[in-house]
């Protein structure tokens, strides 16, 4: 998956959620009967759904001359209740509860005729969206919702999104206080079906309604764009024919455990007609008892076949993350051990375990985007050489080989070949005398084809260390580690000036550590 696939999936996720969010606050506010529960839970939703870093319910006093703050997330319960008096009639909180349309300042540091200003910059907002409590056109504004980030915002594209949030609950406001003024109240309803509506036909979400015997009384018109059943077809169970049959079990236990749980919800698979096929949906629903105390559920179907996709592969990764981290140190764990072994003091471990530490770190680097780009011979040939820097300024290294990619065993191993074979050259070989010659080329022969690596380094005048008691890691390395983990075969001579090394290997090799 690609950064940019990973983005639009998150994207994606984030906007399936804000609708549920806004499907649950329509169902919340439509239900409850107090303002103040209302205002808090469209703050705590906004504030979530928008990502922002202070949200606010601001009303407008009887006589229209203060709001006062009655709800907000990002605040100190200190400041609820706090009376502002509205003393500017040309600030753009004025302007807003005047005319009833939203304001949007990307940056309050630029903006003039703020009557909160102060409070802002307490708290440190920059970016700021106003929206007027509205029940609908022509009715009054009831206040205004405050939404702030501490870095410079633009709210354009969220006001759309934020509208249907301050209409819902304007729209509960007005249908709480109506209270015995019947005309008045039905309007409210009115217009809260409305936004419902709108809500239920827009949103990702299948909507139904089904009886005590879990016979669907309704459903959304998703359901039968979708699926391609209409209403008269998926009216009683004739909505089970568009369940995958696997799942229709757990469908029925679900609605037997449902009444003694209080709820309904159950993960199935939904037909879709588009495709032909079908995907997982996440079933949730609730009791109501209508008005003649008959007992109904209220219930959607959400789609989370890519979240569950999205969960599989997370699983596949972590377990191959936890796969390559116990090799990787497996691998450290065998280089420290050897270079110990070949060394006599602290001296002598430090840069040895330290170069073969970069190699295989540089490894890494190159392992990080063979998802993207392949490792290639060239590749590695080209950074191992260039990590011994202007050392080789002086001396003819000729590479030639065809631009094979590499599996990740072969990359790891090889890269601590040549690390190895280049490091001694600087401290014993052609690199040092800066009068010899060096040749890496490399082919692929053979079906399955195998992959030939030839060193070859001339004209050395050879600087021996002090003491070699035993071989060497690059040796052991060479001569015993490839030909076992890889499955080839190495060949190591060095006499009369002269070094010859080369390995054959399985260019492809799955049982070797990646």
């Amino acid at each position: 998956m690609t950064a940019f696939d990973k983005i639009e999936t998150k994207v994606k996720v984030n906007a399936y959620r804000q609708q549920e969010m806004l499907a649950a606050f329509a169902e919340f506010a439509l239900q409850s009967e107090n303002i103040d529960q209302i205002m808090h839970e469209a703050c705590r939703c906004v504030c979530e759904a928008v990502q922002a870093d202070m949200v606010l319910m601001y009303r407008l006093t009887d006589d229209a001359r203060a709001v006062v703050l009655r709800a907000g997330v990002g605040i100190d319960d200190a400041y609820l209740g706090r009376r502002i008096e509205r003393q500017n009639d040309g600030s753009l909180e004025s302007a807003l509860l005047r005319g009833g349309d939203p304001v949007i300042v990307p940056d309050v540091n630029v903006a003039v005729n703020l009557e909160t200003r102060r409070l802002l910059n307490r708290f440190g907002q920059r970016g700021l969206a106003l929206l007027p409590l509205l029940d609908g056109p022509g009715t009054p504004t009831l206040g205004h919702f405050h939404i702030s980030t501490q870095n410079p915002r633009d709210f354009e594209q969220e006001i759309p999104f934020l509208r249907i949030y301050a209409g819902l609950v304007a729209t509960s406001i007005m249908r709480i206080e109506a209270g015995k003024v019947s005309q008045r109240e039905a309007e409210a309803r009115r217009i809260t079906e409305r936004y419902l509506r709108l809500i239920i036909d827009n949103i990702p979400q299948f909507v139904w309604c089904a009886d005590a015997t879990s016979k669907w009384r309704w459903s959304s018109p998703q359901w039968h764009q979708i699926t391609g059943q209409d209403d008269s077809a998926s009216s009683g169970d004739g909505w089970r024919q568009r369940i995958h049959s696997e799942d229709l079990p757990a469908i029925d236990e679900a609605w037997r455990s449902a009444a003694q749980a209080g709820m309904f919800q159950v993960n199935c698979r939904i037909w879709h007609d588009d495709i032909s096929g079908y995907r997982w949906y996440y079933g949730r629903a609730l009791p109501n008892l209508d008005d003649d105390a008959t007992l109904s559920w209220m219930g959607t179907f959400t789609d989370i076949h890519d979240q569950r996709r999205l969960e599989v592969s997370q699983e596949i990764l972590v377990a191959e993350l936890q796969h390559r981290t116990r090799n990787l140190l497996t691998i450290v764990e065998g280089i420290a051990l050897q270079t110990a072994a070949a060394t006599h003091s602290w001296e002598e471990f430090e840069p040895a375990f330290h170069g073969r530490l970069q190699a295989l770190a540089r490894v890494q680097t190159l392992l990080t985007e063979a998802d993207i780009k392949p490792v290639t011979m060239h590749n590695l040939v080209s950074i191992e050489i260039d990590s011994v820097g202007d050392i080789a300024g002086g001396t003819k290294v000729r590479t030639a080989g065809p631009d094979v990619d590499l599996s990740r065993p072969l990359v790891q191993m090889l890269a601590l070949m040549l690390h190895e074979l280049l490091t001694n050259s600087v401290k014993y070989g052609a690199l040092y005398s800066k009068a010899g010659e060096i040749s890496i080329c490399w082919e692929i022969q053979g079906a399955p084809p195998f992959l030939t690596l030839d060193w070859q380094e001339t004209g050395l005048t050879l600087r021996k260390p002090a003491s070699v008691p035993r071989k060497g890691f690059g040796r052991e390395l060479i001569e015993r580690a490839i030909p076992h983990q890889l499955g080839g075969s190495s060949y190591y001579n060095l006499e009369d000036g002269k070094l010859d090394c080369c390995v054959v290997i399985p260019l492809q090799h799955k049982d070797a550590l990646p």
